[in-house]
Formats: C-alpha cells, structure tokens, sequence
C-alpha cells in the first residue's frame, strides 16, 4: 500500500505503538519535563518536545517551519513549528496526539489534547509537580496517586448532570477537556481552552457562497487524513454520515493507489432501523468487500447488556455505549482481516445538523419565514409526529428560550432559584442518601445550568457547552480503550478540526440543501451513488429496539447488582429503595429515559464494586 507521503517524512506508528502507555512529569517549580525513555522526543536549545499519537500533514508542517527533512520525527516537526508560530501553533496541529512542549527560558510548560479529543489526556496534580497520561490506569502506577472514588460525579451521573468537564469518576484524576491545554508557569498550573471552531466573543461569520462552495475539498481532505496508516475498514451503516465517509475514502484510495477500505456493518434486525439491505447495496455500488455481522450473532453469549456491563471491569469509567460488545465483534472481525485503522461517521449528527434552539435565534430577530423552512426541514429529515415536532420546535426550542430570557432579565436570581429547583426535582429520591453528598450536589446543580441570555445566541451557546461535554470526552476516550484492547485506531473524519470549523459556519440554505438536514452530504451522495436515493432518506430510530433489549434482558441483571451495596457503601443510593423504584419503572412504565437510567444504575454499581481501592 502506498501512500501521498514522501518517505521521509513518513514515521510509522503501529496501532500498539499509538496505545504505548506513557507517563510524563512536570515539576511545578521549575517546568521540566521528565520523559519516558521509550518516547519519540525532541530537543533544540532550550526547548523540548514530546509527541504521542497521529500527527497529520507532516509534509506541509515541515515546509512551513522549514525544516531539514532528514529530521522527520513527530516531536521534531512540532518542535520546530513552535519555534517559528510560538503557542498559536499547536492550535493548527492536526491528528489524534498529544503534545508536551518544554520551554525553559520562559519558565513554561504546556500540555495539550488534540483539537476535539480523540486522543484521551488525563492529569493529577501531585503538589510540586503534575503528572499527565493517557488514563488514569497509567497515572495510578505513580506511588501516591490516590485511586479513592469521587462520590458526587458518580452521584450526578445517575441524575445525568456533569458540573464539570475535568472531574473524573476518581477524586484525584482530572481531564484535559479537548481543544484544552494543561498550562504550567509561575509555580501554579492553569487549564484553559486554546482552539475552538468559533469565537465566543462575537457573533457568528457565517461563510460567502465562494467560501461554502470548498466544502467538497475540505471533507476530501479529513477523509484522507484518516487514510494511509495500515488497512483500513469503515464502521458502515446505513445513515448518510458512514455512507459519505465510505464513498469519499474509496474514491481517495483508488485515486492515492491504496486498497480500498473494508465495510464493516451490523445489522439490527428491528424494524424501525434495520439496514441491512441499504447497507449491502452499498457496498456492493462502492465495489467494497463488507463483513455484515447481525446484532445477535455479533454478540453471542452471554447477553450484550451482561458483556457491556464487563467491559466496566477494564475501563476507567463506566461503559456508556450499551452496544460496544457488539461493535467490537465487528471490529475484530475486522483485525483478523487486516484491518488497523476504521474510519467512523461519528460527528455527522453533531456538526451536520443544527440545534433546534437555532428556532429561538430565528424568531428573537423576527425570521419567522426562516423558522417554518426550519420546521418543515426537521419534518422531511426525520420521522416524527407533525405535533411532537411542532410543539418542540417551536415552543421548547423557540419561544419557551425567550420567555425566559425575559424573565432571567427581570429578575435573574429568582429566575436561576426557580430553574435549579426544577433541575433538583428531577432527581430520584433514593440518589444521594447521604446528607453531606446530597448537598454537595445542590452545590454542583448550579454549574450545570446553561448559560441564559447568550450575547451571540442560542445556536452558537449550543456549539461552544457540546464542546466542553464530558459526555464528548466520555465517548472518544471509551472509544481508545475499546482500540487498545483490540489492536485498532478509530478514526472520525466529521472530527476533523477544519470540517467542524467550516460547517459552524456554514450557512443554512447550503447545509441544508434541497430542504433536508444535511443537505450538503445528500447532494453528494446522489451524484455518487444516484440509484439509492439518498437525498430522501429520513433518520430512523432505535428507540424501539433499545426499550426492546432493556426489558428483554434488563431483569437478569438485578440479579447481579442484588440491592446495590458498593454505591450503599459509598452513600450515592439508598440501594433497596433503587432497586424497588427500577424494578418498578421496567415493568410499569418502560420508557427510554427510565430504562437508561436502570442500565446505567446496575453499571455503575457493578464498576464501583471493581474499582473500590
């Protein structure tokens, strides 16, 4: 397989070298980092350099910095990019990586996640000096590191609130958010946020149609990033995001004289999203060798929610995705045929879509025109109730954001009093039993409150909290645990850094060509692929199949959390009246919200049991 590279600036990295654990220290007095001697680093001068992961576009970063191309490590083209673009620099980095970098005459030491985090970065700080890893697991073979439990990040995630995008599920690991980098100078270590997709101080620019017309050219571009490190597969569905992904990384590797990927599918045989017939022609249109593994056979036994729940004894959170077992099945098939890299279509619902707040933004300057073309945009895109998406769109979406702005305005104090409260109320009353943690969580509650009144808008305040999400972080970082227990890198070019700043931007009549959300894929996914009819498909939904799978093997597991002792023990729940209230809600009113809650109840207790210190 040959690759666009020239070969001396190609520095092969093995997915079990990209998952090589590493420990880096920083002294807070004097920043100087100690290195493992294992690791690819750099030094020129005073400065020093540490690199871990996958840098891409190491051909152009070498010739704007200038460098001798002998010189062809990852660590010594960040280095010298540093030395010529200062701190900016590492905001124009692209890859999966994180990056060290050393500057002695200043006194400074930086330590960053790549732009959207798909490189995990977790640090604790030591007292006189800061240590970072990849996970937490890495950072609890430092002596003293304490592995104690943090109580009230175990005790909101069950109430589905995440105060803070750096704590962890353990009260000494913190996390670098991604786009964020770990600052240490003048004896004290700050976290701030160094890359973003859009100003947070100023409106929106949205793109010219001059500009809007590189979309092709940008999305070619974080496809073939992804391409040329191993074999690759591609986790194909049948949505429009695996399916664009697919279609442009076949045509790159024909064009690049590269073996075209593998399509890795699973069927789900439910009605409402089965597409495993979509997902054939597909492959069959594209030329692409497909393994098409069904749900059950992909899973096997013991049961996917029983195999999910073990997955927790490994991973240094509980598992969030309650269908990883099978996903991994898919991908190992896909590791027995070579395959060491699979491109995915995550992203694509985030960035190609639009909040539905973006109403509230539409109806404050009077676009009312605008907002019915939103409204029937969302009704051909999904399948929907015309009134469930009527009162959605246009009243909790629109003009309920509105009305409390207002009030926020009139009377701000009573008006955030009021909105904790309801927050607080949601809240299972067996969850924080104990006194002291139940106020905490009050305490924590605040936090989680949006911000009201955004300067530049409900769309762009939507933008800027999904990046700092834990649940962002949560995902990509249990997406590398998955990989390095398989021996794959996932790699999600609708992540890309340059896609997700084009598309912030991009405007609506362009996003959402032909009156459909993501138009923009639609439109070239009907020139490539004209006898599917892409450009009319709707979203289905899986809703029906997950409350199917919850109720169907959702009672055994009680069995394994018995009355929850390990979160007892800890005071997060009051385990007999949990278990009373779950059982309750499964078989009287199964509805997702409340099923999701009892998996991730029994998860996160059986995860507790095995990570108690």
């Amino acid at each position: 397989m040959t690759t666009q590279l020239a070969s001396a600036f190609v520095e092969p990295i093995s997915a079990e070298s990209y998952y090589d654990d590493w420990l880096l220290r920083v002294s807070i007095d004097e920043p100087n980092g100690v290195l493992p001697a294992s690791a690819r680093w750099a030094e020129r001068g005073p400065l020093r350099c540490f690199f871990h992961g996958l840098l891409f576009d190491r051909e152009a970063l070498a010739q704007s910095s200038d460098r001798d191309q002998s010189d062809s490590l990852n660590a010594a083209l960040v280095l010298r990019a540093y030395e010529h673009g200062g701190e900016g620099a590492l905001s124009r980095l692209r890859g999966s990586f994180v990056v060290a970098i050393i500057d002695r005459p200043r006194n400074l030491a930086i330590v960053a996640r790549d732009p959207l985090g798909l490189h995990p970065l977790f640090y604790v700080d030591a007292g006189t000096s800061v240590l970072f890893a990849a996970t937490p697991q890495s950072l609890f073979e430092h002596p003293g590191v304490s592995r104690a439990l943090n109580r009230a990040a175990l005790a909101d995630n069950l109430c589905n609130r995440f105060p803070d995008p750096q704590e962890t599920f353990f009260s000494a690991v913190r996390r670098v958010p991604p786009g964020w980098r770990a600052v240490v100078s003048n004896k004290r270590l700050h976290v701030e946020r160094y890359w973003s997709p859009v100003p947070a101080d100023r409106p929106i620019s949205w793109l010219t149609e001059e500009e809007a017309s590189g979309f092709d050219e940008v999305f070619n571009r974080a496809v073939n990033r992804c391409l040329g490190h191993g074999p690759t597969g591609i986790f194909l569905s049948g949505g429009l995001d695996s399916i664009s992904v697919a279609a442009v990384a076949t045509d790159l590797a024909q064009k690049n004289g590269q073996s075209p990927p593998l399509a890795l599918s699973l069927g789900f045989s439910h009605p409402d999203c089965d597409e495993r017939v979509l997902q054939a022609r597909v492959a069959r249109e594209l030329g692409l060798r497909q393994h098409l593994l069904g749900f059950e056979e992909a899973v096997g036994s013991p049961t996917v929610l029983e195999q999910a729940i073990g997955l927790s004894r490994e991973s240094s959170a509980p598992v969030m995705n309650t269908y990883h077992p099978a996903y991994r099945a898919l991908a190992r098939r896909g590791h027995r045929d070579g395959v060491r890299t699979i491109l995915t279509g995550q992203g694509g619902d985030e960035w190609l879509t639009l909040s539905p707040n973006l109403a509230a933004d539409l109806i404050r300057r009077g676009a009312f025109i605008e907002v019915a073309r939103l409204y029937r945009t969302f009704w051909r895109s999904y399948q929907c109730q015309r009134f469930k998406l009527a009162r959605n769109l246009f009243w909790t979406c629109g003009l309920r954001p509105l009305a409390g702005l207002t009030i926020n305005r009139l009377a701000p104090e009573a008006h955030n009093a009021s909105r904790l409260r309801r927050t607080l109320a949601a809240d299972p009353s067996w969850i924080s039993p104990d006194r002291a943690l139940r106020s905490e969580q009050q305490d924590r509650a605040e936090g989680t409150l949006t911000p009201y009144g955004p300067a530049q808008g409900f769309y762009l305040r939507d933008v800027l909290v999904g990046l700092d999400h834990t649940i962002s972080s949560w995902e990509l970082e249990e997406l590398y645990e998955r990989g390095k227990q398989i021996g794959v890198r996932f790699l999600h070019p609708f992540w890309d850094p340059d896609m997700v700043e084009m598309l912030c931007r991009m405007p609506l009549h362009v996003l959402n060509a032909g009156g459909r959300l993501k138009g923009i894929v639609r439109q070239q996914l009907s020139r490539r692929l004209p006898t599917l009819a892409l450009d009319r498909q709707r979203k289905g939904s899986g809703t029906a199949f997950f409350q199917s799978l919850i109720q169907r093997e959702g009672p055994a597991l009680f069995a394994m959390a018995d009355d929850f002792p390990a979160l007892s023990a800890i005071g997060v729940v009051d385990g007999r009246a949990a278990r009373a209230d779950l059982r309750d809600k499964l078989k009287n009113d199964p509805n997702p919200r409340h099923l999701s809650r009892m998996f991730h109840t029994i998860n996160q207790e059986m995860w507790v049991r095995w990570h108690l210190p």
